[in-house]
């Protein structure tokens, strides 16, 4: 992941931002409530399927049925997050000019301080409150340049803010949503970034726990940035950070075209076998019995690809076919940064943009289907 997080005064101002399983094995679900019924299992067919779950529940969508070889399909969920605004418009003008509506929505939380990513976040809710489909909330588990708190997080200093969160989470309608907690640890950016191993996982639990307490619904994601984990971060592989399967109900990957880029579709293959990649971590979520996810996806012509490549947003939509009984959601990362993210498409009349042409061509034809 490029060093392109929205910064908490940004986002304020924007808003005032290894296998391929066979088709015929249920996929697995967030564990919950008695009745949630395992993805594959269900009596109905999918398109009655379909219609009936609740299209702003997280664990209901995600135990729908998909198959193998098609993506999204009628039950995928496939999105992305609000830019230029993290708010439902946008969300809503993406979808539409790629032809499909999407499922579910990604959303940030403002890392100021621990009030605002937690018990004032109301915005994060209100600016959705529209969206009639699945939310998804990537959450820190410090603020930013919060390194130092990460001890105390882990001895449960800050439980009662995680508690007021998912308090928040119900009092909006949206506690069956899925939370991507403490994600990316092992980005060199994160406030959060598994410099201790220990402390990581220890304040991620606590954290989990809480939120659990206020709001059981939540659908938890531990997701890790592809490709390297440095040294100093988890031991120097991520699955080190691994918070344990009683702490997690999905495992998902921010996979973007850079560091290293693929040039061909067996540079692509072999990135996604390697330790960090695709393949590797589907392997593991499988072996711990957890659905999948690709929280934040795209191309990156301002890396070491140097350029549009269209032919990455091929491969994902072939994966992701491949992988679809497994696979809880994706969304596409929409952001103009710069010289730093420029992963937008769809967006050939913003000044502030690359073209990316060939991506937008190419995501428009599949994933409109």
């Amino acid at each position: 992941m490029p060093s392109r997080r929205w910064p908490a005064a940004a986002v304020i101002a924007l808003l005032a931002t290894a296998c391929t399983p066979a088709a015929d094995e249920p996929a697995p679900v967030p564990s919950g409530p008695a009745g949630t019924t395992p993805a594959g299992t269900a009596s109905a067919t999918t398109t009655t399927a379909s219609t009936a779950a609740d299209p702003r529940s997280a664990r209901a969508r995600i135990a729908l049925p998909r198959e193998a070889g098609a993506w999204p399909g009628p039950n995928g969920l496939s999105g992305v997050n609000g830019f230029p605004l993290l708010d439902t418009a946008a969300v809503t003008d993406f979808c539409t000019d790629r032809g499909r509506p999407c499922g579910m929505a990604q959303t940030y939380t403002d890392r100021t301080d621990y009030a605002s990513m937690t018990r004032n976040s109301a915005w994060v809710f209100e600016s959705f409150a529209g969206f009639d489909g699945v939310l998804v909330i990537s959450q820190a588990l410090v603020p930013d340049k919060g390194e130092a708190l990460m001890a105390k997080c882990a001895a449960g200093d800050y439980d009662q803010h995680w508690r007021d969160f998912g308090t928040l989470m119900v009092r909006h309608g949206r506690g069956d949503s899925v939370v991507r907690l403490g994600w990316e640890m092992n980005e060199s950016s994160m406030a959060w970034r598994g410099l201790d191993t220990a402390a990581y996982i220890g304040c991620y639990r606590r954290a989990a726990t809480a939120l659990r307490s206020a709001n059981p619904q939540v659908v938890l994601d531990w997701t890790i940035n592809a490709h390297n984990t440095p040294a100093d971060l988890c031991g120097g592989l991520s699955t080190n950070c691994y918070p344990g399967d009683e702490y997690v109900d999905v495992i998902g990957i921010d996979n973007y075209d850079h560091h290293p880029w693929s040039p061909t579709e067996a540079d692509f293959d072999r990135t996604a076998a390697a330790p960090e990649g695709l393949d590797w971590l589907f392997a593991f979520a499988r072996a711990h019995g957890k659905p999948f996810s690709v929280g934040e996806w795209g191309v990156m012509p301002t890396g070491d690809a140097g350029k549009d490549n269209p032919d990455f947003v091929r491969w994902m939509h072939a994966w992701f076919a491949d992988h679809a009984p497994y696979l809880a959601y994706e969304a596409w990362f929409q952001r103009c940064d710069g010289t730093v993210s420029q992963s937008a498409i769809l967006r050939p009349d913003d000044p502030d943009c690359l073209p990316n042409t060939g991506s937008s061509d190419v995501y428009r034809e599949l994933f409109s289907r």
